[in-house]
């Protein structure tokens, strides 16, 4: 019989959760923080793990002590994890979860088919409200603002779900962010869809259920023997597609935090004779820049002569001087 009361006082949560994630963001005494990869968090470190036991302070809100840890993060049982935990050490997993690595040289999916059913609902109902008079605010920001034109607009399906930035709308079984909605579409399928809030201090959110971090935003675009054109942020790959002359194929992998490209896009690179990668000038850019760098001896980093970013770049300086630094940067 397993004796889970002695279980629990034998194990430092702490060691635990090191094991399974590595070094903390922060350590103490008496807890240390990380990241909360129970719902992928991206931006702040929520995860906050005690000697007996643990809790996410973000979006997820999960918590409990050593042996809920290994049900949630291994996807173990109730019994599989106290078995694990009384084998006479810290668990040897049967099943370790992947390394980032392992994970980027596994070919990534889109959602199942009961999500994309109802995503694509959401996204053809922003772009109606997007078109009628609800949107005609959100239309003027997409063209004044971020120097967008009709049909790039209707192309990237862009759309809008109104309602104040702080709520969320349900639509169509699917919890979705209020403002104006980004799809991801490729191979087929619809792999995600972000959402530009119109303030507050997380500006960017995703439908949950999406799979963004295994997709390449327009990478439906690439065609074989074409410049791609790398960037983090999708309105800066609609703007460099919008003026690039047809000389580029533009891509977005979304944020920096999304640096590693997943396996089953790196066909789409092989025939590109070159790639030009602009990341932001900070230390998770540095970082993606490097990963993309060992993709293709093919890629040059480009930084915009004026501006954070392409975006910022067109509406200071035009599309013109866009358009020179496009072609000066492939030659």
């Amino acid at each position: 019989m397993i004796d889970v009361t002695r279980i629990k006082e034998r194990i430092d949560c702490r060691t635990l959760v090191e094991r399974d994630l590595g070094r903390p963001k922060y350590r103490n005494n008496t807890y240390s923080t990380y990241k909360c990869s129970l719902h992928n968090e991206e931006k702040g470190f929520s995860l906050v793990v005690y000697e007996d036991h643990w809790r996410c302070f973000g979006k997820c809100g999960r918590g409990g002590d050593a042996i809920a840890w290994l049900q949630a993060y291994h996807s173990l049982s109730f019994q599989e994890a106290c078995e694990q935990l009384s084998s006479g050490d810290l668990p040897q997993l049967a099943h370790p979860r992947l390394s980032r690595q392992q994970k980027s040289q596994m070919l990534s999916e889109p959602p199942d088919a009961g999500w994309q059913e109802a995503a694509q609902k959401v996204a053809h109902q922003a772009m109606d409200t997007l078109w009628g008079r609800e949107g005609k605010r959100a239309w003027r920001y997409l063209e004044e603002e971020r120097g967008l034109t009709e049909d790039t607009i209707i192309r990237a399906g862009l759309g809008y779900v109104p309602g104040d930035y702080r709520e969320w709308q349900t639509i169509d079984g699917l919890k979705v962010p209020c403002g104006i909605t980004i799809p991801w579409f490729a191979d087929g399928a619809i792999w995600g869809i972000k959402v530009r809030r119109a303030a507050g201090e997380q500006r960017y959110h995703q439908v949950g259920g999406g799979n963004i971090k295994g997709c390449l935003y327009l990478a439906d675009d690439i065609k074989p023997g074409m410049p791609i054109f790398l960037t983090e942020g999708e309105f800066d790959a609609l703007i460099a597609g919008q003026v690039g002359l047809g000389l580029i194929c533009p891509v977005s992998i979304g944020s920096s935090a999304n640096k590693r490209i997943n396996a089953r896009w790196f066909k789409k690179f092989i025939a590109a004779p070159r790639i030009l990668a602009r990341m932001d000038n900070d230390t998770a850019g540095e970082g993606a820049a490097s990963e993309i760098e060992a993709l293709s001896s093919a890629v040059r980093r480009v930084q915009v002569p004026v501006g954070k970013d392409v975006n910022d770049f067109y509406l200071l300086a035009g599309a013109i001087a866009v358009q020179a630094w496009i072609e000066a940067n492939l030659e």
